[in-house]
Formats: C-alpha cells, structure tokens, sequence
C-alpha cells in the first residue's frame, strides 16, 4: 500500500522562503481542483491576473526541469585557443590596473600629502626661480 503524500509537505523538503512555499502550494491546490482561482487569489491577496501569471511562471519552471538534458558534464571552453589565452590574460592585466588606480584615488582622497614631493625636493617655485635669473641677467649686462 502506497502512502500518501501531501504538496505540502512535499514543498517543506526544498529551500525556498515561505512566501513562495505558499504560493506554490496554493496553484498546486488549483491545478487538483481542491481550489478554485478567486479562493487562491483571496488567499494570497493578489489579483487573478497576478495569480494567472504566477500559475504560469510556476508550469514553465516545473516544464524546464523536466525537460530532457544531454548526459555528461557541458563541454569544457578551449583554453588552448591563443586569442582567448591572450583575451583572459589581457582582462587580468587591465583588472590590475583598475584596482591600483581605485588605491591611487582612495590614496589622494584620503591622505594627498602622501603624493606631495617630499620636503627636500621642493624647490622654488618656477615663477620665482625665473624672476630671479632674469635679475642676475639685467644686473650683470
């Protein structure tokens, strides 16, 4: 003698949020004729084109489960291929150099005295040392 099962118990076993666990139940209760679509709609408190959507939604998800796959594991992408290897090696490259710029920026942002010349390479400003030399050449001619 089989034992019988109920959807609900069924849908406790899986990981899902309980919200979607009740829905789920109650399009089941509609597709056995347990419910009738204004007795779901009213228990989940939405609309019956809502519910005709998720009645929907529910059928293709079951439908794509069940389909038939190819046995195996997929086919593995060829690493061998010389433009990919050079493609991967050169996203990995740019991937570098886009989190040394975003440390460069958080380092300006944060601390830009760091990226000021230290105390002993400043020298006079350009302007200065210019005005300075023009005055050694008028006073020397």
């Amino acid at each position: 003698m089989a034992r019988k099962t109920s959807a609900k118990g069924l849908i406790n076993t899986h990981d899902a949020g309980s919200s979607v666990k009740r829905q789920l139940e109650v399009i089941l209760q509609v597709l056995g004729g347990t419910k009738t679509v204004p007795q779901a709609c009213e228990e989940l408190a939405i609309s019956e084109s809502s519910f005709h959507r998720l009645r929907e939604k529910a059928l293709s998800g079951a439908l794509e489960g069940l389909a038939p796959r190819p046995a195996g594991r997929p086919a593995k992408v060829d690493d061998t291929d010389p433009e990919v290897k050079a493609l991967k090696d050169e996203i990995q490259e740019l991937r570098i150099e886009l989190q040394c710029s975003r440390v460069r920026e958080e380092l300006a942002l944060v601390m830009p005295h760091v990226l000021q010349p230290a105390e002993d390479e400043k020298k006079t400003p350009r302007g200065a040392q210019e005005i300075s030399v023009r005055r050694k050449g008028t006073s020397g001619g």
